[in-house]
């Protein structure tokens, strides 16, 4: 009887285990088109791109770290693993129904046409184009005010103003601290949190004043009607789960880079500095 019931668990199991493998390779498959079909792989690629420079300014500051950075960033700061680090993450947070909404949206017309905006925005062509500036100039002179409140409520179904400052400022506590322990800088950690913090309200001040301006100048060829579509699926739960799953394939690859970024702008400098 006991080796009856085992033999019938044990067939089950057979069965109950490649049908959850099935179903995972469908999640993990339908998780990569979503995340190509929106643009994802060219805004890592873009991501990968600006990290590879040193920020501005940085050469009047320190030109040890400037100089360092040019020639070790390029070598850091890869697209590949931020994807599929998200498209991991993507396909543990939503459900195959939900993935598979995201996926009808993103190829239809107006997704590709969301896609298409997205990437020109993001090639190495508009990096030196002020489009925060060009999307108040399209502000200035337009007195649609259904057009304004659809980008406004698209700016938000991006993020509020508070959560993308406090994603960019732990990104940039994770790096510092990063490099001031390659470099032997002792700075207590509270410390560096505190000064980190203190660019908190001048960062949300700015987000509040650019986010609305840079969504007018991208998607400037959109309807109201278009606009508001695109909103209605960020702010979906399917829509909610691939930005919380962006974010953290992001924050958990891109921090691994920096730290080891970090470890090897600290020996760089410290090779110079002998």
């Amino acid at each position: 009887m006991l080796r009856n019931a085992l033999s019938s668990i044990a067939i089950s199991l057979m069965l109950v285990v490649p049908a959850v493998a099935q179903e995972q390779r469908q999640e993990e498959a339908l998780a990569e088109e979503v995340l190509l079909l929106n643009g994802f792989d060219t805004l890592t690629e873009d991501q990968a791109r600006n990290l590879a420079k040193a920020p501005e300014g940085t050469a009047e500051a320190d030109p040890n770290l400037a100089n360092a950075w040019s020639r070790l960033g390029v070598r850091f700061f890869a697209p590949e693993p931020v994807f599929e680090a998200a498209a991991a993450e993507l396909a543990d947070l939503a459900s195959v129904e939900e993935l598979e909404t995201l996926r009808d949206f993103f190829a239809s017309g107006l997704g590709q046409r969301v896609t298409a905006l997205e990437e020109a925005s993001q090639t190495p062509d508009m990096d030196d184009v002020n489009q925060t500036e060009l999307g108040h100039a399209i502000l200035a002179n337009d007195t649609d005010a259904d057009r304004l409140e659809a980008l406004q409520r698209l700016a938000l179904a991006f993020g509020t103003p508070e959560e993308t400052a406090a994603m960019s400022l732990n990104t940039q506590f994770v790096f510092q601290k990063a490099l001031n322990e390659n470099l032997g800088r002792a700075i207590p950690e509270a410390d560096l949190l505190a000064m980190i913090i203190t660019q908190q309200d001048d960062m949300i001040d700015r987000l509040r004043t650019e986010s609305v301006a840079g969504k007018a100048f991208v998607y400037q060829s959109l309807s109201v009607d278009e606009l508001n579509a695109y909103s209605e699926l960020l702010e979906s739960e399917a829509g909610k789960k691939m930005y919380d799953a962006v974010e953290a394939g992001m924050a958990q690859e891109l921090h691994s880079q920096m730290r080891d970024f970090a470890a090897a702008l600290g020996a760089a400098i410290g090779a110079e500095n002998i």
